[in-house]
């Protein structure tokens, strides 16, 4: 089992940083004490995706300090089409805006609220609308990275959320749902130049047992690797991430090195985005598709199906 996530950030003023993989949500992710940082250094981001076996749909909205973007699409896997409509508004967010897992957020027409456990992102637009609706249960993943010369990075994930999606596409009503949410709030100071490979999978074995895996390669040196199984989350190792180009039409092959997981990711669609804000650029491929490969679960190998998202990310921030 994980040990608990720190109770605060402000604690990490007052000893050494303790970098890691925690269970549940940090309770006050206050960081005032880092305010001169909060436009040039602090990123943060709401990132919410529900995958299932025909329809895909991303949002997020993010903080990068001197700009703030906002997403969201929808994929049917049968038909081909894909509709994605998106903001960005610089310094969207004001400089006291200080967000944590349940701060409501607003960008143009995207929003994000909290009600409890039940975390709701909302899009109103031309050709799409979109309210997917998440049971998020406390239950995810806090990573404590190392960033370098600055303070620190962190991220909340969590997998396998009992989600319900309601949208229309040029007026035409789509609802799916099922335990197939998942969420990734990040708020802290990445290093001034990152690269990563990320994978997050809802999936299930062949005997029917649901499982979730966050994976990141050139990363937190494995800090964040996860496994989400029976209520509960596991650490895995370092994952290696190979793949050819373009991205979006490579199988790419993504194990980890303690040999729990092996799969395979066909990518059925991509969302891009190159970003240059003059002191930001960001530039990232994310394809989602379908995962197949082998798990070992309760120390037996189980084959398995699952759907999600890949990446891979440059930034200078």
């Amino acid at each position: 089992m994980l040990p608990k996530a720190p109770e605060s950030f402000l604690l990490f003023t007052k000893a050494p940083i303790p970098f890691g993989l925690y269970s549940g949500p940090v309770a006050d992710m206050n960081t005032t004490t880092w305010q001169s940082l909060r436009r040039g250094q602090r990123k943060t981001w709401m990132y919410a995706g529900a995958f299932s076996t025909r329809y895909y749909v991303g949002f997020a909205i993010a903080d990068a300090g001197i700009v703030a973007t906002a997403f969201a699409y929808i994929f049917d896997s049968e038909t081909g089409l894909y509709v994605e409509e998106k903001a960005t508004v610089p310094f969207g967010f004001g400089s006291s805006f200080d967000p944590d897992i349940n701060t409501n957020w607003t960008l143009k027409n995207f929003s994000i609220s909290r009600d409890g456990d039940k975390l709701t992102c909302a899009y109103q637009g031309k050709r799409l609308q979109v309210k997917m609706s998440i049971i998020e249960n406390g239950k995810g993943s806090t990573t404590i990275a190392p960033a370098g010369e600055r303070p620190f990075h962190h991220t909340y994930k969590n997998l396998l959320l009992p989600t319900q999606v309601e949208a229309q596409v040029d007026g035409q009503v789509i609802n799916f749902g099922g335990n197939i949410g998942g969420i990734d709030f990040s708020k802290g100071y990445p290093p001034h130049h990152t690269f990563w490979n990320w994978a997050s999978v809802n999936a299930v074995t062949e005997s029917g047992i649901e499982f979730g895996v966050n994976l990141v390669g050139d990363f937190n040196n494995s800090i964040e690797n996860a496994l989400w199984v029976n209520g509960g989350v596991n650490q895995l190792s370092q994952a290696t991430f190979s793949y050819g180009r373009p991205v979006e039409k490579s199988l790419w092959q993504i194990k980890t090195l303690d040999g729990k997981l092996s799969m395979e990711f066909k990518p059925l669609g991509m969302r891009g985005e190159n970003i240059n804000a003059l002191l930001m650029l960001s530039r990232f491929k994310q394809p989602f598709g379908v995962f197949t490969g082998t798990v070992f679960l309760d120390g037996q190998s189980h084959k398995f199906t699952g759907y999600g998202v890949v990446e891979e990310h440059f930034a200078k921030w």
